[in-house]
């Protein structure tokens, strides 16, 4: 992803997270750091979620495992309810989707096995209500 694009999608997003009640914010540089760091990451009440973020015009993305090993890294430094994610932007389709990382490894990215992000941001009860390995999220 050119990294003007990158910032951009980056910049995009903590906007969408703000916007449903988040407080979010883009860590610049995190891909070059040794440090567990995501892209981004949000919170709401006692949850924290990690935020990988790619852009794409293709139908996938794949995301190295170094990248998502940063992900689960960065949330076990904290205390609260950490989800890690992997949000893309499918220009294709003008829908931000995301899926929920279960292990690490390289993750292929795709329409069929993401979700829309806006079901993660609407659920107001997504702080109390478990995440299950799909990614749905349960009242």
């Amino acid at each position: 992803m050119n990294k003007d694009v990158g910032r951009n999608a980056e910049r995009e997003l903590v906007l969408i997270f703000r916007e449903a009640g988040f407080n979010a914010v883009r860590i610049p540089t995190s891909n070059s750091s040794s440090n567990p760091l995501p892209d981004l990451f949000a919170t709401k009440g006692d949850l924290l979620i990690a935020v990988e973020v790619k852009s794409t015009w293709e139908k996938k993305v794949k995301v190295r495992s170094l990248q998502v090993e940063k992900l689960l890294s960065f949330l076990t430094m904290f205390p609260m309810k950490g989800i890690p994610i992997i949000a893309v932007k499918f220009k294709g389709i003008r829908e931000w989707r995301y899926l929920v990382v279960e292990e690490p490894g390289d993750i292929v990215v795709d329409i069929s096995n993401s979700r829309p992000l806006d079901e993660l941001l609407k659920v107001a009860f997504i702080i109390d209500g478990p995440v299950h390995e799909q990614g749905e999220v349960e009242p």
